[in-house]
């Protein structure tokens, strides 16, 4: 495992075998690249997997301001040319599979195929304005005024475990100046323009208990791309590839074997 930072990015790189597929890894908001521990492990000597910190998270520098969507895709498409690692399989979850989805639409050469679990197509009024209070309450209150209700919508009919527990000591423990700046980020978040663009093979996996974004964006996204394929999971929450790491590394392996 070789970890860095390099330019506006910090990174894990699991290695793998030569002429290996190369898994880009977009971590949701509020996390960082630990939340693919558990699916790299799965892939660990099939592919090569490169997790990022988004710009503004992690281990990655501060950011000093609000970075929409495409800024945060075009700092990935800069990350994967500056190390010559295109093209990859960007594979991204929530906020990061909007993000993933920017960047297959933006840079469609350093895309071999797309992954994206628990995507949106935009961010809806209602989300805007409870976004910009969240962004407000962590801002004055600390990431404590909003634990543990954003924990528990997140794990919507997921049965208390250790991952679970893991996930909050991290986001309890996040920077909130930094995390409304997040937030911030995605008020007017909008992927349906660079859907038109995409022609490579898309898995788009939604999960039935999302109670944040819902399985008709995935099955929107679905009917913009002719060459995308549709898993639901009936009883999969907001972060399936955390939550459900063995089935949703088994659901992207296959993926990959049929159209790569």
């Amino acid at each position: 495992m070789v970890q860095g930072v390099q330019g506006d990015l910090a990174f894990a790189d699991s290695g793998g075998p030569a002429g290996a597929v190369t898994l880009l890894l977009v971590h949701p908001m509020g996390a960082d690249r630990r939340f693919w521990d558990a699916c790299v492990a799965v892939w660990r000597g099939r592919y090569r997997c490169i997790a990022v910190d988004l710009r503004g998270c992690g281990a990655s520098p501060a950011a000093q301001g609000a970075i929409p969507v495409p800024d945060h895709a075009s700092a990935l498409a800069a990350f994967i040319t500056r190390h010559g690692f295109g093209p990859v399989v960007p594979v991204g979850c929530a906020v990061g599979a909007m993000i993933a989805t920017a960047l297959a639409g933006m840079q469609g050469d350093l895309t071999r195929a797309l992954v994206v679990s628990n995507p949106g197509t935009a961010t809806q009024p209602g989300a805007r304005a409870a976004l910009r209070d969240r962004a407000e309450q962590v801002r004055k209150g600390g990431m404590q005024a909003v634990i543990p209700a954003a924990i528990d919508i997140a794990f919507a009919g997921c049965r208390p475990d250790a991952a679970r527990q893991v996930w909050a000591e991290r986001f309890a423990a996040l920077d909130p100046a930094a995390y409304a700046l997040q937030i911030e980020g995605i008020l007017d978040a909008e992927i349906t323009p660079f859907l038109a663009a995409i022609a490579c093979p898309t898995l788009i996996v939604a999960g039935g208990q999302d109670r944040l974004l819902q399985p008709d964006h995935a099955r929107l996204i679905h009917r913009a791309l002719p060459q995308s394929e549709l898993a639901e999971v009936p009883d999969g929450a907001h972060f399936i590839p955390y939550q459900r790491p063995a089935e949703f590394a088994g659901l992207v392996s296959g993926f990959l074997d049929r159209v790569l």
